[in-house]
């Protein structure tokens, strides 16, 4: 196109003859005409390479586009399904810190099950820590409550734990809990479990019944002591072991355990 608008004015120029202002005149418009059209052809291949460029690059950007939100909605299922796996394993576990006491020497005045919180990273309602105890002995008597004979022989390994349980025992003395209160049996309403809060200075007990006597429950088996202990506690004697621990129960983790080794007085 270039070439031929140049010969169209050399014609020109030709056939008007030969001026020298007007040759000029031409020569330049020539060289605009060629200035121009280089120019055009410059930015028409810069704009072709530009469109090449972006339908390059695009692509690219899309992928990368896609894996970000392929990680995004991975993350966010990944945290929802840890949540349901978890439980609510986010929510904060007290600490806790006791000292605990097994007395059984035969007499319902002075065999106990006692304990003293020392202290607790939070002050927690008791329906939330359940209280466990298991322990492993020998069978001593096998007459172990009044008309009741036990099937395991004398001298054979034994093996029970019982629990806390709610509206029952172990009872609670002292700070955290509230009203009226009394330090022996019969307890208050409000001193059941689950009805009071565990914070330090809190006391736990639990007893035998009032028929204890002789290693044997005279007047029937049921007792705070068995609740807590389980059933045969009676066999129990100084020098055996119970292992006591207390799970928080909304997340199932033992937030104390101890072996107490249980004594005669």
């Amino acid at each position: 196109m270039i070439i031929v608008k140049y010969i169209f004015l050399q014609v020109l120029c030709w056939h008007g003859g030969y001026d020298v202002h007007i040759s000029f005149h031409y020569s330049r418009t020539v060289r605009q005409i060629i200035t121009n059209e280089g120019e055009n052809q410059i930015i028409m291949i810069k704009n072709r390479k530009l469109r090449e460029t972006e339908g390059a690059v695009s692509p690219v950007v899309g992928v990368m586009l896609m894996l970000v939100v392929t990680i995004i909605i991975a993350a966010v299922v990944s945290g929802f399904a840890g949540g349901l796996i978890g439980g609510g394993s986010n929510q904060k576990t007290p600490t806790l810190a006791m000292d605990v006491k097994i007395t059984n020497n035969g007499e319902n005045g002075t065999s106990i099950f006692s304990a003293t919180v020392n202290s607790i990273s939070d002050p927690t309602p008791s329906k939330n820590l359940l209280l466990t105890t298991s322990w492993v002995t020998t069978m001593k008597n096998q007459a172990w409550s009044t008309g009741n004979k036990a099937s395991t022989a004398v001298g054979t390994a034994f093996a029970s734990g019982g629990n806390s349980t709610i509206g029952s025992a172990p009872y609670g003395f002292g700070p955290g809990v509230t009203g009226l209160t009394v330090l022996y049996a019969p307890y208050t309403g409000n001193q059941t479990y689950g009805n009071f809060t565990v914070t330090q200075g809190t006391g736990l007990v639990a007893e035998p019944n009032s028929q204890y006597s002789g290693y044997l429950n005279s007047g029937g088996v049921n007792s705070a002591m068995q609740t807590v202990l389980g059933s045969g506690w009676e066999q129990l004697s100084p020098g055996d072991t119970v292992t006591v621990r207390v799970i928080y129960a909304p997340t199932g983790k033992a937030i104390f355990q101890q072996n107490v080794a249980v004594t005669g007085s």
